[in-house]
């Protein structure tokens, strides 16, 4: 795994719906591993990792699971305040792909996958694969399902008390 993005935010098209597909779009917050393509070794500057903010929308099928999905993202750095998260804007990319959420969409594992492709200031596209885990339980008590089991959702991994999807992102 090079990534791990949490969706802070999502807001679901209610009229897209009714017609049978899920439309919504993220914000997203995580880290990705330095001499990654999301966080080059020369942009890390010496740090393990870089922070990455990121908009997403998706439109999948409620019928098969299938669909697609793409945005932008920001690759940012401490600034002003070593309390706050990180801002200073010091990469810009895109992203884009296809996406399975069959196995969330029809009861059978809170799970989805992607595979797309991803470039960070204009340079050649490269190919990732991803898993979201979607956070199961209560509130006070969140499970994801990992490779081998059930894991907990961590105090990290909350935004203002709410368990978050948990993407994860590999090259």
């Amino acid at each position: 795994m090079c990534a791990v993005l949490y969706e802070l935010t999502e807001n679901l098209n209610l009229k897209a719906l009714k017609g049978g597909q899920r439309k919504a779009t993220s914000q997203l917050l995580g880290v990705a591993l330095a001499g990654t393509p999301l966080c080059p070794t020369a942009l890390a500057q010496g740090a393990t990792a870089c922070t990455i903010n990121a908009t997403g929308s998706d439109n999948i099928s409620l019928t098969t699971g299938l669909g697609n999905f793409g945005g932008t993202f920001t690759v940012v750095a401490q600034f002003d305040n070593p309390v706050d998260s990180p801002e200073l804007v010091i990469g810009r990319g895109h992203f884009s792909g296809k996406m399975d959420f069959s196995p969330a969409i029809s009861g059978t594992a809170p799970l989805g996958t992607v595979l797309g492709e991803v470039g960070l200031n204009g340079s050649r596209p490269v190919t990732f694969s991803g898993v979201f885990r979607l956070p199961m339980g209560t509130a006070a008590a969140a499970f994801y399902l990992g490779a081998n089991g059930w894991t907990p959702v961590l105090p990290n991994e909350q935004a203002l008390g709410y368990p978050t999807v948990k993407f994860e992102i590999s090259f």
